[in-house]
Order: structure tokens, then C-alpha cells, then sequence
């Protein structure tokens, strides 16, 4: 098995679930919160004992809602983590909440190691976020982005949704411009997309709902492309663009199917074995039976699957073409490679492809097509 670099924590809960999360997410189990840390970082050590893991590159703390730990919740996670052995410019982030990121958090946070706040602003629109069910307001998330940066956090991810219902191309961008001006180093801007387990999915199909358009999606996306570039920030996969030196390392290890151990309920590892072919395992996805689980045996894995060397190699061009400078993991799929450079979908350098514009707008297609 291969070494692993890059960890990813789950914590699922949430004061509140959004109508169209479709997370491994829970609302109201706050206080099962001080037992889940402790089952949290007990996994961490017995993973780290049985797996190849270390040093580590990259860490994500993600949910849910993982700002609802406090400082010394976190830090006894990142605890467990330490001993591992992190690289020495290993990159630590912690998704938050508009409304958890106050001072004392900020501090808490920095001295537990995270270096790389993600903030889920989502929008700044007041229709828009009442439209989304969040809790903050629009200062809330700029005062956020503030207070991250004022408290010493020199990389901050903003989280934008564009295709939002009532929210026209100005008001899009209105948002954007003034995510912009509080200097975040990162932006990731993602279409609100109708997942069918979840209550907007529910709205869209009894007609209560009605979701803008494609044209008008891809109008937002590309005049958002079009601004991020003027303003200095590097377009390197579909959904995210950063300023120099700050692209997301966690993700694009993840894009360049590099692997991972994912701890915490519902959490996914994905190993990479010495015949090149994938292990993957995903953790039960209850937080009650999480915890019961990891208290029993210190494992709380539900399934795994093994892909064979064709299969493994398919998924990583599907992932890996999502990089808009291009990827060499299509290489050993020549006809399709021909198939959909000929349909104006990639662009050949070398031993490499990346996506035209229209490849960019049709990219789960093009992804698909590395796994027929």
C-alpha cells in the first residue's frame, strides 16, 4: 500500500441543515458532540497504527459544521494528529460557519495548527440566504472574513453558490465583488444543484420550486470566471480559483488521486495498493453508531470495495481532468481521449489534455466517458 499524506476529519453536526445539503449532516445532536471528539481522535490513533500514514500534507476538517467544536475540542483532535508527523509546511483547514468565527475561535483555532480557514458565505444577499435556510447575514459573513484575517489566518476560502432562485447576474456579482474586497485568497463558487434525497429536491419536484436555467447558470459561472481572472485569481480546477501559492492542497491531491484516510462518521478513505489498483472504505454514517462502533473495536469502517488497475486508472482521468491546466492521467485512454478532442471537448499538449470552454460546461460528461 501506498504511504498516505492527507487526512480528512468529518465532523457531522450541524445547528441546522440546509434544504439542499446533501451531506453526511445532523442537526439538534450537539451534545453528543464531546463523545464523538473523543471517538474522533481515538480512530485517528488506531488508523495511524495499522495504516502507512505520515507525514502529513494536508489536513481538512469538514462537515457539517466543525467550528461548532470549541478550541479545546479541536485541539484534542489535532492532538492525535500531531504525533503523526505533520510536513513541515503541511496545509491545516477548517471549514466554518459565518457565525462561529468569532476572535476567541480564531485564536483557539490557530494555536491547535489549523493555518486555512474555509468560511461557507455561501451568499450576501438577504433573499438569497433566507432562499438557502442559512443562519448569518450578509455582514456576518464579511465581519468573518475580517475577523479571520485580523486574527492572523493568512488563507481564507470564501464558499460561494451562484444559480441561486431570484438572484439575477447583477446580484451575483454584487456578492462576488464584495467577497473580493475583503482580500480572501481563495474562492470556491459552486452551482446550487438539486440533490434528489433532499428538500429542495422535494420543492423542485412538486413545482414549488423552480431553478434557473442552464444559460443562466453558465452566464453566472463564466462572468464570475471572468472577474476572479481580472482580479489576479488563477482558474485551476472547475470550481475554484486562488491567488498565487494558495490553491487548495488537500483537493488537489484529491484531484490527482493521491490517497487519503478519512476518519469520522461517514467518512471515505481511498488507498492506493502496489499493483496500482484502489481500496476504498467508508465509515457507518450515523454519529450514535459512530461512536458505539469506535468504542467497541476503534474502527468504525461499513464497506470497501476494491477497483482493478483499468478501473482505478479511469477514475483518476475522470477526477484528474477537472484541472484546467491540464492532466496526463488520460494518457492511457487513446480513443476516447480522440473522441472527445474531436467533439471539441479537449484540448491535446503533449502527453497531456485539459478541457476547452465547452468541455469546462460538460465536464461530468467528459469525466464519464474515461469510465466506458
Amino acid at each position: 500500500m501506498e504511504r498516505i499524506h492527507n487526512l480528512y476529519l468529518h465532523v457531522p453536526f450541524c445547528t441546522w441543515v440546509c434544504k439542499y445539503c446533501d451531506f453526511n449532516a445532523y442537526a439538534v445532536l450537539e451534545g453528543l458532540i464531546p463523545a464523538y471528539v473523543e471517538a474522533l481522535a481515538r480512530e485517528i490513533e488506531v488508523a495511524a497504527d495499522a495504516l502507512p500514514v505520515g507525514a502529513i500534507d494536508t489536513v481538512f476538517i469538514g462537515g457539517g459544521t466543525p467550528s461548532l467544536l470549541t478550541a479545546d475540542q479541536l485541539r484534542r483532535v489535532m492532538d492525535q494528529v500531531h504525533p503523526i508527523g505533520l510536513a513541515p509546511d503541511a496545509e491545516v483547514t477548517l471549514e466554518a460557519n459565518p457565525s462561529n468565527v468569532t476572535s476567541e475561535q480564531v485564536d483557539g483555532w490557530l494555536a491547535a495548527g489549523v493555518n486555512r480557514l474555509s468560511i461557507g458565505v455561501q451568499s450576501l444577499r438577504p433573499d438569497a440566504l433566507r432562499f438557502l435556510e442559512r443562519l448569518h447575514s450578509g455582514p456576518d459573513a464579511l465581519a468573518a472574513i475580517r475577523t479571520a484575517r485580523a486574527g492572523g489566518f493568512a488563507n481564507v476560502n470564501a464558499d460561494l453558490l451562484y444559480g441561486v432562485p431570484g438572484v439575477h447576474l447583477t446580484g451575483w456579482l454584487e456578492t462576488l465583488e464584495a467577497v473580493l474586497a475583503e482580500g480572501v485568497q481563495h474562492v470556491s463558487a459552486y452551482e446550487l444543484t438539486v440533490e434528489s434525497g433532499t428538500r429542495l429536491g422535494q420543492e423542485v419536484r412538486t413545482g414549488l420550486v423552480r431553478m434557473p436555467g442552464a444559460d443562466d447558470q453558465l452566464e453566472q459561472y463564466w462572468a464570475a470566471a471572468a472577474r476572479l481572472e481580472t482580479a489576479g485569481y488563477a482558474h485551476y480546477e472547475i470550481s475554484n480559483w486562488s491567488r498565487p501559492g494558495f490553491a487548495c492542497g488537500h483537493n488537489l491531491a484529491a484531484w490527482n488521486y493521491q490517497p487519503y484516510l478519512g476518519c469520522g462518521a461517514g467518512a471515505h478513505s481511498m488507498f492506493r495498493l502496489k499493483d496500482g489498483s484502489t481500496e476504498r472504505s467508508w465509515n457507518v454514517k450515523g454519529p450514535h453508531a459512530y461512536i458505539k462502533r469506535i468504542g467497541q473495536t476503534g474502527r468504525a469502517v461499513d464497506g470497501m470495495e476494491n477497483l482493478t488497475l483499468q478501473r482505478a486508472r479511469g477514475e483518476a482521468a475522470m477526477i484528474g481532468v477537472r484541472l484546467l491546466d491540464g492532466t496526463s492521467a488520460a494518457r492511457e485512454f487513446p480513443v476516447q481521449r480522440q473522441e472527445l478532442v474531436g467533439a471539441g471537448l479537449l484540448l491535446e499538449v503533449d502527453d497531456e489534455v485539459r478541457l476547452t470552454r465547452r468541455g469546462v460546461e460538460l465536464a461530468n460528461q467528459v469525466g464519464a466517458a474515461f469510465l466506458s
